[in-house]
């Protein structure tokens, strides 16, 4: 494992190493979380089945706007993926986020897709842990059930705890940048608004960051699951998106938290990170004779 500024990165054993990377994105709502989030059995689990985890920061809103967070997002990737794919230290990658997470790893595949990136290997394809594809659903803008019956975070509270230096923020304690979230969540408009999507120029706006049905036909393959009882992103986005997505696999659970992975005693998200992995398996194999080449 080495751990930089922007990420942290766990090797497989030399014998195993397939040369194949995964770059993961951390959840939060973009307004709090870390790169290091994910619980050590799943890690252990993708090294042993060989591939390199990559784990990343990313700017945090509100004191970076949304078209700023992918911009970075993007620059990471390139420095930690099409790089040492370019020098062939990798033959591959997977993209793969959690929540908000996935919806990065949802921006990132368009914005690779749509610039320049010469012949390098587009990724095989992007696991989408109970995430979402746009930020027009009426729940990013109205308040959510399950954070209206907590104590009220006021706006003036919002901008004493976002900081106020031009310093761009990737981290900070978890309390304070979670009391951001639930702002976000009981308020009309919050969450937009702490996004920076304030309609004041065209890439601004909520239209211009979420997926439409023509990116979601570029999309590489997907493997989706999310959980019915999900609180915090309507499980119908991960429905629709599957529908919609011709290279998707979607596997449900049912009456679990949206972060139902979180809890390593309950083996269903062992299951799922198992199903992951097969599947990832599955697309190498497929992509060894036909390469996802996005669409022109």
């Amino acid at each position: 494992m080495r751990p930089d500024d922007t990420v942290t990165i766990h090797r497989p054993l030399a014998a195993r190493n397939r040369r194949i990377a995964i770059f993961y994105l951390h959840g939060g709502g973009l307004l709090y979380g870390e790169r290091d989030d994910l619980p050590k059995p799943y890690i252990n689990q993708f090294l042993d089945a060989g591939y390199t985890l990559i784990c990343s920061d990313y700017p945090l809103a509100p004191e970076s706007p949304l078209p700023d967070i992918v911009d970075a997002v993007f620059e990471t990737w390139r420095s930690t993926i099409a790089l040492p794919l370019s020098t062939g230290e990798y033959e591959g990658y997977f993209l793969f986020g959690r929540s908000t997470g996935a919806y990065l790893s949802l921006l990132l595949a368009r914005e690779i897709s749509q610039r320049e990136q010469g012949n390098l290997l587009k990724p095989f394809g992007v696991l989408d842990f109970y995430g979402y594809h746009t930020v027009l659903d009426n729940s990013f803008s109205m308040p959510a059930k399950a954070y209206v019956s907590l104590p009220d975070v006021p706006r003036f509270q919002v901008d004493r705890l976002a900081s106020t230096s031009c310093t761009i923020v990737t981290s900070g304690p978890k309390a304070i940048r979670y009391a951001l979230y639930v702002h976000a969540r009981q308020h009309q408009g919050a969450w937009l608004d702490l996004m920076g999507l304030d309609r004041t120029a065209p890439d601004r706006t909520p239209e211009a960051w979420s997926l439409s049905n023509e990116d979601i036909s570029r999309l590489p393959p997907l493997f989706i699951t999310s959980s019915s009882g999900d609180e915090d992103i309507p499980f119908r986005l991960s429905k629709e998106l599957s529908k919609k997505a011709s290279g998707a696999v979607m596997k449900p659970v049912y009456y679990l938290p949206h972060d139902f992975d979180r809890d390593t005693s309950d083996p269903t998200g062992n299951r799922i990170y198992s199903e992951a992995i097969v599947w990832m398996g599955s697309q190498i194999e497929k992509a060894a004779t036909s390469p996802w080449v996005p669409k022109a």
